[in-house]
């Protein structure tokens, strides 16, 4: 075979091997794994470095952040979006409700109020207001805004269970029973909801009922350390006296401590 066409076909065969080589043994390109919200948030990043004015991209990265959990960084952005657009109140709101996430309750509460302020009948500010006076402890201002976001049609049914306890910090026993009757009726297995309206039937001397409620947050968690310290005072007014007993020592044994003053005692 002539010596020429051999080279020509060892060219082409190594170049061929190399083809393979470089396609298999080549990095994969980082951005093409990237999810389409990955590569939003990286455009709206570069576009702000270019300009940090651009403000529909602040929008989106603010967005973006808060998928990421980046809290913080778009309460950044919020910030800066509202120093050109101070009467975005759809902006102010989602700044409290990430300032919210955050457990900045305090400024969360003066976003929603002035939202408020400038839409009155908005019930997700209600609600969410109400929300930051429960975490605050403020409340009957919170139980005025739960009412508030009901009344003004939030179909949300955790708002009537969050309702039903700031009633029972302010000792509305009877108005707490109503509102967890009307969660329980959606949510049956609501384990928190039968334990605090056992706690207000017990509070309301209706002892059948509370022992009724408490009996099952006991059959839904078998652990649940508190449920055996209220039954136990359920059942003392019952005067069960050694179901009192065994209830307390099983709660004192379950890990609440509490209950060991009132074990002495009995």
């Amino acid at each position: 075979m002539d010596t020429s066409l051999i080279t020509i076909l060892a060219i082409i065969v190594s170049s061929i091997v190399a083809f393979f080589a470089f396609k298999f043994s080549k990095p994969s390109n980082k951005n093409s794994k990237l999810s389409y919200n990955d590569k939003v948030y990286l455009h709206a990043n570069l576009e702000l470095e270019l300009n940090k004015n651009d403000i529909s991209n602040r929008y989106v990265r603010a967005e973006e952040r808060v998928k990421k959990k980046d809290f913080k960084g778009a309460i950044e952005d919020i910030d800066m979006i509202l120093q050109h657009d101070n009467k975005n109140i759809v902006l102010v709101f989602k700044r409290g409700v990430t300032k919210f996430e955050i457990h900045n309750y305090k400024e969360a509460l003066e976003d929603f109020s002035l939202v408020i302020k400038n839409n009155p009948t908005d019930p997700s500010a209600f609600y969410y207001r109400g929300l930051a006076n429960l975490k605050l402890s403020n409340f009957s201002n919170a139980y005025n805004d739960f009412t508030s976001a009901i009344s003004l049609g939030l179909g949300d049914r955790d708002i009537f269970f969050n309702r039903g306890i700031v009633a029972m910090e302010l000792e509305k026993f009877y108005e707490a029973i109503d509102d967890f009757n009307f969660y329980l009726a959606e949510n049956p297995l609501a384990i928190e909801a039968y334990f605090n309206r056992g706690i207000a039937y017990n509070k309301c001397g209706s002892y059948d009922f509370a022992l009724r409620d408490l009996n099952k947050t006991i059959e839904i968690n078998p652990n649940h350390e508190k449920a055996f310290f209220e039954r136990s005072f359920v059942k003392k007014n019952l005067n069960d006296l050694e179901g009192y007993k065994a209830d307390l020592n099983i709660s004192y044994k379950k890990g609440y401590l509490h209950a060991y003053h009132f074990l002495k005692e009995a």
